[in-house]
């Protein structure tokens, strides 16, 4: 049984924190995106990290894979018995689960356990798989899902649902809706949907932590040195950031409120600008001519503060 596959491909410890795991996620998720990494080979790596954080991201379904390697993170133990396979979804997204433990330990020990099979029996909870932009992670939306489940006869039917996406979710996030999984058995209540969020990388280059928001914003020399103002982009827009004359590259200016809406408040989080300075690669004469200038008066200032002891 290998149950470390899932910590090497997000290239963590076992006994790594589950920070630490979100942490790895993201950065290998940005990095081998379809719509950023075009290279041979980058959609595998970054279906394989989705698939390595699904269970790891998740605490009870980490401990059921140290545990029990891939078949205990998946439902099942084993010759083929578990929580149930994958079902059908629209656009061949989703997986359904049911967790009925007596089940699963009649299963395993053979009918260890006793259990009335007339009494009532939670339907199956069904799993689906959404897709966003990160415009739409952070602002939310109203859409329609399609999916195929267990009716009360034991066929199977079409649902259709209105869907409210809170502004605010994070990649790997899960909504829970009660009832719209599968019929229960003798009587019993529907099993629940879980839509699961996958969020694609920025467009623009930003990058998310929470509420915060990070991006690399370049500025030229002059300004550096000598200040001024320039435009930033936000995910609400432009705006102004006056730079102080004598900024350093690398330099962080945080933008309040600029960030992403907070899930718990109606607050939004903070947007870091990092600033770098831009070299030019070409100068024509006269700007070669200015920096030359500029060099000699530096050196003649230290070679007065030299003689001087200034």
């Amino acid at each position: 049984m290998n149950n470390s596959e899932f910590y090497d491909t997000l290239g963590v410890s076992k006994d790594a924190s589950q920070d630490d795991i979100k942490k790895a996620y993201r950065k290998l998720s940005k990095k081998y995106h379809p719509d950023i990494n075009h290279e041979e080979g980058a959609e595998e790596k970054y279906k394989a990290v989705q698939e390595a954080y699904e269970t790891l991201g998740d605490e009870q379904k980490r401990q059921m894979y140290d545990q029990y390697g891939k078949a205990g993170a998946d439902g099942g133990f084993g010759g083929g018995q578990g929580f149930g396979g994958f079902g059908g979804f629209g656009g061949g997204q989703g997986a359904q689960f049911s967790g009925d433990l007596n089940d699963l330990f009649e299963q395993m020990f053979g009918g260890g356990f006793s259990s009335d099979p007339n009494r009532p029996r939670q339907g199956r909870d069904l799993q689906y798989r959404m897709n966003l932009t990160f415009e739409e992670a952070i602002f939310g939306k109203e859409t329609t899902i399609n999916y195929t489940r267990q009716g009360e006869n034991g066929e199977q039917e079409r649902k259709e649902l209105k869907v409210t996406i809170p502004a605010g979710v994070e990649d790997g996030q899960q909504m829970r809706l009660e009832g719209q999984g599968e019929a229960g058995t003798n009587g019993g209540p529907y099993g629940d949907l879980y839509v699961v969020f996958y969020v694609s990388a920025s467009k623009d280059g930003f990058d998310r932590d929470g509420g915060t928001i990070y991006s690399r914003v370049a500025i030229d020399y002059p300004t550096a040195v000598l200040g001024g103002e320039i435009s930033v982009k936000t995910v609400h827009g432009d705006v102004s950031l006056k730079i102080p004359a004598g900024t350093q590259t690398e330099t962080n200016f945080r933008l309040r409120g600029k960030g992403a809406p907070l899930m718990r408040g109606n607050n939004n989080g903070d947007h870091i600008v990092t600033v770098f300075i831009d070299v030019p690669k070409k100068l024509n004469k006269d700007q070669k001519k200015a920096l030359t200038y500029y060099q000699e008066t530096l050196d003649g200032q230290e070679a007065k503060r030299g003689l001087f002891g200034k």
